[in-house]
């Protein structure tokens, strides 16, 4: 499995996580602009996740950042809580396939990258629109060959009704790919955590469900889960609705504020 931001360390324990604004005076030397999401499809309003690395590091600019997409200005917001890696969201809605130019500027100084759009049969994960895959998944009274069924310490309550189990139920469904202990990224565990610190809001109206990538610890196998969902990276968290259709799909960084209004959004549709 690949992870497109090896920047954050995390054990996947509960704390909060912080990193404090930079002086962005003078901008360092080794300062690099990333995509921090995954997929970015053609026909769909599309999440884009932009952050900066300073050599191995998150950097986290101090004052205002401004974004533009193939030369057009676009609206972002800064996300920061629960995250080693402060990110700036935004909206885009891409009409051709191939390497889109994102720049941004700090300080008077500008960064660029290159984000991929492709087209959606070729998107590598469920889109909105598409149903949830009915597959089992491992849970405390049925492992199924996985072990262990989470990495997270101390394990995660998400694991006590499986996949196909929970679509069954007709009800909002939220559904985390991602294996703290093992995860490139490392981000597996922290957004983990931003799950369950929305969990006690809506409990009672969305199923949240944890799978591990791995079926064990040499990190060798995928799960037969992950396997039958075709991820090429972790981690991914899909909401569904009570009908087993995506609603939305949050990949890689998502910080505690934009799962709340995620699952807020799911709830009220």
């Amino acid at each position: 499995m690949a992870g497109a931001v090896a920047a954050c360390n995390s054990n996947g324990d509960d704390g909060e996580i912080q990193v404090k604004p930079e002086d962005t005076t003078t901008l360092p030397k080794d300062l690099s602009l990333v995509v921090a999401s995954y997929v970015h499809v053609t026909g769909l309003d599309e999440r884009v996740a932009m952050a900066f690395i300073r050599g191995n590091g998150p950097f986290n600019p101090e004052g205002d950042v401004e974004f533009t997409i193939d030369g057009r200005p676009v609206e972002a917001a800064k996300h920061a809580d629960g995250i080693l890696l402060p990110y700036y969201l935004m909206r885009q809605r891409f009409d051709r396939p191939g390497v889109h130019d994102v720049k941004a500027t700090v300080a008077g100084q500008e960064l660029s990258a290159a984000l991929e759009v492709v087209e959606p049969a070729k998107a590598g994960a469920l889109l909105p629109g598409q149903p949830m895959v009915r597959v089992p998944s491992p849970t405390v009274a049925d492992a199924k060959g996985v072990n262990p069924i989470c990495t997270k310490k101390p394990v995660c309550p998400l694991h006590d009704v499986s996949l196909d189990a929970a679509l069954d139920e007709k009800k909002p469904l939220a559904v985390l790919f991602s294996t703290p202990a093992l995860c490139q990224s490392q981000l597996c565990g922290p957004v983990l955590d931003n799950l369950l610190a929305a969990r006690a809001e809506f409990a009672d109206k969305v199923r949240m469900l944890h799978v591990e990538i791995y079926t064990d610890l040499t990190g060798k196998t995928l799960a037969p889960a992950v396997q039958a969902y075709k991820l090429q990276a972790e981690p991914f968290l899909f909401l569904a609705g009570a009908d087993g259709v995506v609603r939305e799909r949050l990949d890689n960084a998502y910080d505690k504020v934009e799962v709340r209004d995620a699952l807020r959004r799911l709830t009220s549709a």
